[in-house]
């Protein structure tokens, strides 16, 4: 229960819609581009080094190259990506609470003021959404240069061995070079993705950390099959919080409801009536005392 009294409903809906969909469709969808990516990759670099063995010497600076400028847009990428994530959940917030209020908000004429908060929150989740999309070019940019860079170089070393090599290894070097350019830039942008998309996980893995409530049946606390016989209820030096943190709602509360006896519960707003019927059908757990029913205490059932 505290978990759904502290939780927005939008950000449930976004980690089992949004990020599910990440986790079940798009990563494994990346997973094997990138491998077949890598696999065109390294074929290229090794026909191009079979027909100009120093090509070798001139990519390695090129690839190191590559790794850092991964590493840079991967760190900046991560982390647009988590926040573009976190202004997902407003939207999805905002849209149900909408629609579950429609009457209410037609009833006092404020369809325009939902409205404006609603592009509002587009709007917010835009700005984080952009970066990215900047970032993207900032590498394609850069990546693109890099392996126009080595096209020429296996060009360059082509034309210096004209002598040395025949005109087939050489239009086969040349050949794959020309694709390496793309190859490269789609393997270092798969990687990328693949890291970024890794924070679907992580949100996805935060739920499934979550503290659960008590088991629905404890076998060594199983009642009688014939339980409850006589219907006798008594709460002892009862206390009870809707969640850890929060002041005590039932302080010490004890009486005993005989069998057959009918009892009403009165009281103010907030005297505690919700809370001892939730108490009642452990809804929520005890932070002190005790309620038995039939002389079986309810948290050991």
């Amino acid at each position: 229960m505290s978990f759904f009294d502290t939780t927005p409903l939008g950000r449930i809906i976004n980690r089992l819609s949004k990020d599910i969909d990440i986790l079940d469709t798009t990563i494994p969808q990346m997973l094997q581009q990138w491998l077949s990516s890598l696999f065109q990759v390294m074929a290229t670099i090794f026909v191009i080094s079979i027909s100009t063995p120093i090509f070798v010497a001139l990519a390695l600076p090129i690839f190191v190259v590559y790794y850092y400028l991964q590493r840079f847009y991967v760190a900046t990428s991560r982390q647009l990506k988590r926040l573009e994530s976190v202004t997902r959940s407003p939207i999805f917030s905002h849209f149900s609470e909408s629609v579950i209020g429609a009457a209410t908000i037609r009833a006092f004429g404020r369809q325009e003021n939902f409205i404006e908060e609603s592009d509002e929150k587009v709007n917010e989740n835009q700005l984080c959404y952009y970066p990215s999309i900047i970032s993207n070019r900032w590498i394609g940019v850069r990546l693109e240069i890099i392996g126009n860079v080595l096209v020429f170089c296996a060009a360059l070393l082509a034309v210096l061995g004209r002598d040395t090599l025949s005109p087939g290894l050489v239009g086969l070097s040349v050949s794959y070079s020309l694709s390496i350019t793309f190859i490269l830039n789609w393997v270092v942008r798969m990687t990328s993705e693949v890291e970024t998309n890794i924070v679907a996980i992580e949100r996805v893995k935060e739920y499934s950390v979550t503290p659960t409530e008590a088991a629905w049946e404890l076998p060594e606390g199983k009642p009688p099959s014939m339980w409850p016989t006589k219907g006798e209820v008594s709460f002892c030096d009862y206390s009870t919080r809707y969640r850890r943190g929060l002041d005590l709602v039932l302080r010490k509360a004890t009486c005993t409801i005989k069998s057959g006896e009918k009892v009403g519960i009165v009281g103010r707003t907030g005297a505690g009536k919700s809370s001892l019927t939730l108490a009642l059908f452990r809804i929520i757990e005890a932070a002190g005392g005790s309620i038995i029913i039939d002389e079986i205490g309810r948290a050991h059932v």
